[in-house]
């Protein structure tokens, strides 16, 4: 790392780059960047490690001794004006994934944790668990902070744990995946959907991604995920491992419940018993991420028995399924879901584990493509909470709105079209707290969801179950 001497990111802030920022100066490198002076949820992050950032992308902030700039699709991607600068000045420029593949390839074995959702928590979860299995590993986690980890390091170079990302090098100008630039030796996957209409066309087109990343590498798939199950025949089956509920897999999930402080399930490996596990994480989807986990772990040649401590106090990754606060009866969570499927186990994990309460939620659609592209899926879905308020939609820089004619409030329209009435279109913030004064009772759980700022509006929220919890 050493030998790139100063390099400089660009949008530093974002939760990826963050993290790379951190390993960077772990790897005894140089690192400073560049991002928009709003608040970000890893401002904490950087000052932990004395990242200086500037604000605003001025040539001028461009340090005379950089020699290598990372930027990714945020931020106008390569058209940055650091970026070209840079370009003009002969400096080498990398995009992050390319980056990334450049830090793991350090380490002896390479795990990338794939899927559209539920990936975070998974690779954070094996990050955590190697942590704690004594493995020393680097990692690169879509999170700032899971538990009391941050979202990157780098210690040792046996193991390298990497949240392998399908989206694209610099939509709309380079669709590529950007997976396609990482080179592991192991892929576990946990599902394959269509979540990112502004880079592919159809679910179609996503699993063509999937089986080019899948190409030549030992993997680790989900059996009760229906996508992955029907590329199975496509695939060397001596390169296979499943996990699930599901009879046809390998790591077999035989019990299992959850309650208030989690959930605990038994396994079967190959027909036999390996005994009882537990996590702090609510749900179905949670358990199969964690057997995705434990059976990546066997395969390194990990204990089962010492796999079952090293994941027992895992607590989750920020912004995933997050208790937020409490305050008698009531809770506030927030979770990262922004597509219908992941907005599903949300609210099932939430049902799960508050089987008699109120489920309320409070969700921020993002981007205008995918809004409109999964109207009638957001729809089906938020009306499973007994209330669901959505806030406008959260827009990408990469989208213009002109080119989508979708309002947050057409979801509520498109609910009432379908005879659903628990859905309903708040404009502000001061609407939502009032509406969510007016309506809710001191037994209530609300879900904050969203990729957009959506977690911000804690303060309003927190303020509104003070009075109510009483």
């Amino acid at each position: 790392m050493q030998s790139f001497g100063h390099i400089f990111l660009v949008g530093i802030k974002g939760a990826g780059m963050a993290n790379i920022a951190v390993i960077i100066k772990k790897m005894g490198g140089t690192v400073s960047g560049s991002d928009r002076e709003d608040v970000f949820i890893t401002d904490k992050l950087l000052a932990e490690h004395s990242i200086h950032w500037s604000a605003g992308f001025h040539l001028k902030d461009l340090p005379h001794n950089t020699k290598l700039v990372v930027y990714s699709a945020a931020h106008g991607g390569k058209t940055n004006p650091q970026v070209t600068e840079a370009e003009k000045r002969g400096v080498k420029t990398m995009h992050q994934a390319d980056f990334l593949n450049v830090i793991m390839s350090q380490c002896k074995t390479k795990v990338a944790v794939a899927g559209c959702h539920g990936k975070t928590t998974t690779s954070a979860l094996l990050a955590e668990a190697l942590i704690r299995l004594g493995a020393e590993p680097g990692y690169f986690i879509g999170a700032p902070y899971f538990g009391q980890y941050k979202g990157g390091d780098f210690q040792q170079k046996n193991y390298f744990v990497i949240e392998a990302d399908e989206y694209g090098i610099n939509p709309p100008t380079d669709k590529t995946p950007k997976f396609l630039s990482l080179n592991p030796n192991i892929i576990l996957c946990t599902n394959i959907d269509f979540d990112h209409p502004d880079v592919y066309d159809s679910l179609e087109d996503t699993k063509k991604a999937y089986m080019r990343f899948f190409d030549s590498r030992q993997l680790i798939l989900c059996a009760d995920d229906t996508v992955l199950r029907s590329l199975v025949p496509q695939l060397n089956k001596n390169s296979i491992t499943t996990y699930g509920f599901d009879a046809y897999a390998d790591l077999l999930i035989t019990e299992n419940k959850t309650n208030e402080i989690g959930s605990q399930f038994r396994l079967q490996y190959k027909g036999s018993n390996i005994g009882d596990f537990a996590i702090n994480l609510f749900g179905k989807k949670n358990i199969l991420n964690a057997a995705g986990v434990i059976l990546t772990l066997i395969h390194l040649g990990f204990k089962p028995e010492d796999v079952r401590k090293s994941i027992a106090d895992f607590v989750g990754a920020a912004r995933r399924f997050s208790l937020v606060y409490k305050a008698g009866s009531m809770f506030l969570i927030d979770d990262y879901a922004h597509h219908p499927n992941e907005i599903k186990a949300t609210i099932e994990a939430a049902r799960d584990r508050f089987p008699t309460r109120r489920i309320v939620t409070v969700f921020q659609p993002h981007t205008y493509s995918r809004t409109s592209a999964f109207l009638h899926e957001f729809v089906e879905e938020l009306s499973a909470a007994d209330m669901s308020f959505v806030l406008p939609i959260f827009p990408s820089a990469r989208e213009n709105p002109k080119n989508f004619p979708v309002l947050s409030e057409m979801i509520v329209k498109t609910a009432i079209e379908k005879g659903k009435k628990n859905i309903v279109a708040v404009a502000t913030v001061n609407e939502l707290t009032e509406k969510l004064h007016g309506y809710l009772n001191k037994t209530d759980v609300l879900l904050t969801m969203g990729a957009g700022n959506v977690y911000e509006l804690k303060k309003d929220i927190i303020n509104v179950i003070d009075i109510k919890a009483t």
